[in-house]
């Protein structure tokens, strides 16, 4: 059960450049989670850099625009708070910092992406010896159902089988 402010839900990469079908599939649960979670809620934005390797390597310039960086407007709120990432993982030194400074001590991980970002991050937050929780209907991969479901067989045997849960599971 779910019910202390050392719980952090963290929301990963709902906006608008990413909004296909996969990310709106798994929106109502995002919603679900935001309006009954115990804890903090944190949502986590993709920004691609000029001159980043996304763009030099992978020669994707997406999110380089406010437009794509903005939350799905389901979920934009004044009260909201954000962190920008220009990587694979969210996990970067600001949100390291925000967790230890509110005693966090389980993430519960949800949103776009399972096999980069999600995957990425929970594995990032195991190093640092932080307790975390994937809420598999609750992510989606923009590369496919069989991909989500092959990251998140992954994460089984990366964090624990009881590390994947159901937005029910995460909602008590």
């Amino acid at each position: 059960m779910i019910n202390n402010m050392e719980n952090l839900l963290l929301i990963i990469d709902t906006q608008e450049g990413f909004r296909y079908a996969e990310s709106e599939a798994v929106l109502p649960n995002i919603l679900k989670l935001r309006e009954s979670f115990k804890g903090k809620i944190v949502f986590s934005k993709f920004t691609n850099d000029k001159n980043s390797l996304f763009e030099k390597q992978l020669n994707w310039t997406k999110f380089q625009s406010e437009k794509d960086k903005k939350l799905f407007s389901e979920l934009q709120a004044s009260n909201n708070i954000e962190f920008e990432h220009n990587g694979y993982t969210v996990l970067d030194e600001n949100l390291v910092k925000f967790i230890k400074k509110n005693g966090t001590t389980k993430v519960y991980l949800c949103g776009i992406y399972t096999d980069v970002c999600i995957i990425k991050t929970a594995m990032d937050l195991f190093d640092k010896n932080i307790e975390t929780f994937v809420i598999e209907d609750a992510c989606n991969s923009l590369h496919g159902k069989s991909i989500h479901n092959s990251a998140i067989e992954s994460l089984r045997h990366i964090l624990g089988k009881k590390q994947i849960l159901l937005t029910n599971d995460a909602c008590l």
